[in-house]
């Protein structure tokens, strides 16, 4: 694939940051190949002298709801009154999915939304569905990694178990397209 022109490169993202959008250097800088160096000086001395951009409410309510330790995409789910359950039919449905592996999607689903899962790792097509089911973009859905857990938070104290602390191991599942979608980076 042929490097693009370095003005071109240029304008183009100066159209996007114009627009209010989030454009990616990394990307810039990959399509100007050889001339990925002076696009960079350029980008870098744009940024220091544009204006920084008033956030939007959205980016605000985001920027809230991970300083409360919530991930993005559960204060965007939750805000636009759309249920895990339709999310998880989004992604089955955009993916040809098997409806018997609801559960597992499920699952995984909890776990992106708990931050327990790494969005990096998630097949682009699942973001996708997703984002199109909270109506959002993919960017904004892991705009920020979950806060890290206070010490205090993990090591709670209870006065007596609710339930036994170990059960029996259950039996390993063997890994399927489900899996493979929501770790597509391992």
């Amino acid at each position: 694939m042929a490097a693009e022109p370095v003005t071109v490169l240029f304008d183009e993202y100066l159209a996007a940051y114009a627009r209010g959008e989030r454009p990616e250097a990394a990307e810039y800088l990959r399509r100007a190949g050889a001339q990925a160096d002076e696009l960079a000086a350029l980008l870098d001395g744009f940024l220091a002298a544009a204006p920084v951009p008033e956030p939007t409410p959205e980016a605000v309510e985001l920027f809230e709801a991970w300083e409360q330790g919530q991930t993005p995409l559960l204060a965007l789910r939750t805000a636009r009154g759309v249920t895990r359950d339709r999310v998880v039919d989004a992604i089955v449905s955009a993916l040809s999915l098997d409806p018997a592996k609801r559960g597992k999607v499920k699952r995984y689903v909890h776990e992106l939304e708990a931050g327990l899962l790494e969005p990096r790792g998630v097949d682009r097509s699942v973001l996708a569905a997703i984002a199109e089911a909270v109506h959002a973009k993919v960017e904004d859905l892991f705009a920020w990694r979950p806060r890290p857990l206070a010490v205090a938070d993990v090591y709670l104290r209870a006065e007596a178990p609710a339930a036994p602390l170990m059960s029996a191991p259950a039996e390993p599942e063997e890994e399927d397209e489900i899996d493979r979608l929501f770790h597509s980076g391992r």
